[in-house]
């Protein structure tokens, strides 16, 4: 199926979300596109999809205008996608969303199903509702949907974002096993990924249309760099510098469980020092959410003793947590849609303990400041995940804990978020970070802990030799 945008634009009001563009995609051609947070890339891919009507320009499909064609209609010209956040039903199983894929009209192909979910891991979860499973999981159930439709043009929205390592190998076999004629967009921000599986690369920045042109030639273009690229990360932090600070929280938490079934994670054993940042890395699934939920007071933990600052605390809401000086950035952001950037801070600056400044949290961040009157369903996922931020951060915690605050950024806020938690650091803020692998953890903490089957690692120091996972950054690497 062959693509073709011709002048397609799409404006909110004074706001210029994705300017005229013009691009042809070729039959079965696997094309990228690429940007800054808040390019235009999810815009482009909701108006191709018919959930956004464009302002202005025509979307043709092998010649035909589709431009006035509802979404069921694309949906039944071939066109099949998933979305920026995983959209499944949580109490419908993976059988109930694999017969989505199938027209009601048209025989069910139980083998393709059942090929499909197994590329993803899926096949022995048939039965279990899409709330059970993983972040991990309900992202590979959204793409084996879209994909188990035998979609003739099929866009991707940052469909590695959260995925671990293995969910990430995962998908890369879905999509190199694409039919030769299948087409494919796809959006994200993981360049490893990009250049393993897109022919050609879209760039797009503040809207606009920067270059389109193979991985060696986007990597190379100077403008890309300065864009979305930015600059290489810095050298990891000092492990020593920290090491005689304070003890700000020594937790031991025997068993993190839900209910009655199986526990997720057992004998935590956890020391945060004032001044240092640890990464939790582990697949999704392992805990990682659980713990910091435990830690937050989001979620009960049984015989847990704590002590901050040296002294006994209780945590069983997560008001206590905040009150001791903890603040959280969930997974997912977890925003009130249709409230400004401003409310947003109105908000968590009236419930917090002790009030931070707005003004001083904005200071680095300028995308941001510049949005204050937007709501947050308007906002690029990096912007909102820059609220997110600066909505904990208004309770001038102690301790910042972090659940995959990387996810769906472009490399260059990556790194800027990277380098103002360091900052803070430096300045004593303790920091725990939840990764399912590093990203932001060689730029803003000092420790590594993994979780292996139900338990967490000691900790070791970030190294130098941890760097080369921020691929992102890095540039190829060559066999040897």
């Amino acid at each position: 199926m062959t693509l073709r945008i011709d002048g397609l634009a799409r404006h909110y009001g004074g706001l210029q979300a994705l300017a005229p563009l013009t691009l042809t995609i070729g039959d079965g051609v696997r094309h990228a596109i690429i940007g800054p947070n808040g390019a235009g890339k999810t815009t482009l891919l909701h108006l191709i999809a018919g959930s956004l009507r464009p302002s202005r320009g025509r979307l043709l499909l092998d010649g035909i205008d589709i431009t006035p064609l509802t979404v069921p209609r694309r949906v039944r010209a071939g066109i099949s996608r998933t979305h920026q956040h995983p959209a499944v039903y949580a109490n419908r199983t993976v059988k109930e969303h694999m017969a989505l894929a199938t027209p009601r009209r048209t025989q069910p192909d139980d083998n393709h199903t059942h090929v499909v979910l197994e590329m993803v891991g899926l096949d022995r979860h048939t039965s279990i509702p899409a709330g059970k499973l993983s972040y991990g999981q309900q992202r590979l159930l959204e793409l084996a949907v879209a994909v188990a439709a035998r979609p003739r043009l099929l866009l991707l929205d940052e469909p590695s974002s959260g995925l671990s390592d293995h969910d990430l190998h995962r998908l890369t076999k879905v999509l190199f096993a694409l039919p030769a004629d299948a087409t494919l967009l796809l959006v994200d921000h993981n360049l490893d990924l990009v250049a393993k599986v897109a022919d050609q690369i879209t760039v797009l920045h503040h809207g606009r249309h920067i270059r389109t042109g193979t991985i060696a030639e986007i990597r190379a273009d100077p403008q890309v760099r300065q864009a979305y690229l930015g600059t290489p990360p810095a050298a990891t932090r000092n492990t020593n510098s920290a090491a005689d600070t304070p003890v700000l929280l020594s937790a031991r938490l025997p068993r993190l469980a839900y209910g009655t079934a199986a526990p997720i994670l057992t004998n935590v054993d956890l020391t945060v020092r004032v001044g240092t940042g640890q990464v939790i890395l582990g697949p999704n699934g392992s805990g990682k959410t659980t713990l910091l939920h435990a830690l937050a007071g989001l979620h009960p933990a049984p015989n847990a003793q704590r002590q901050i600052d040296g002294r006994p605390h209780t945590v069983r809401h997560p008001a206590h947590a905040l009150r001791a000086g903890i603040a959280l950035v969930p997974q997912g952001r977890r925003l009130w849609s249709r409230l400004t950037v401003a409310e947003h801070l109105a908000v968590a600056r009236a419930y917090s303990p002790t009030r931070g400044s707005p003004t001083t949290i904005l200071d680095v961040m300028p995308e941001l400041s510049a949005r204050m009157r937007h709501r947050a369903d308007r906002l690029s996922g990096g912007e909102q995940q820059m609220l997110a931020l600066a909505r904990a951060l208004l309770a001038n915690p102690r301790l910042l804990l972090l659940d995959e605050p990387g996810e769906g950024l472009a490399p260059i806020i990556v790194g800027r978020l990277g380098h103002l938690l360091a900052d803070r650091v430096d300045n004593g803020l303790a920091t725990l970070i939840a990764e399912p692998h590093l990203l932001l953890g060689p730029l803003a903490a000092n420790t590594i802990r993994t979780i292996t089957g139900r338990t967490l690692s000691p900790a070791t120091p970030i190294t130098q030799a941890h760097a080369h996972a921020m691929g992102l950054f890095a540039e190829p690497r060559t066999n040897t």
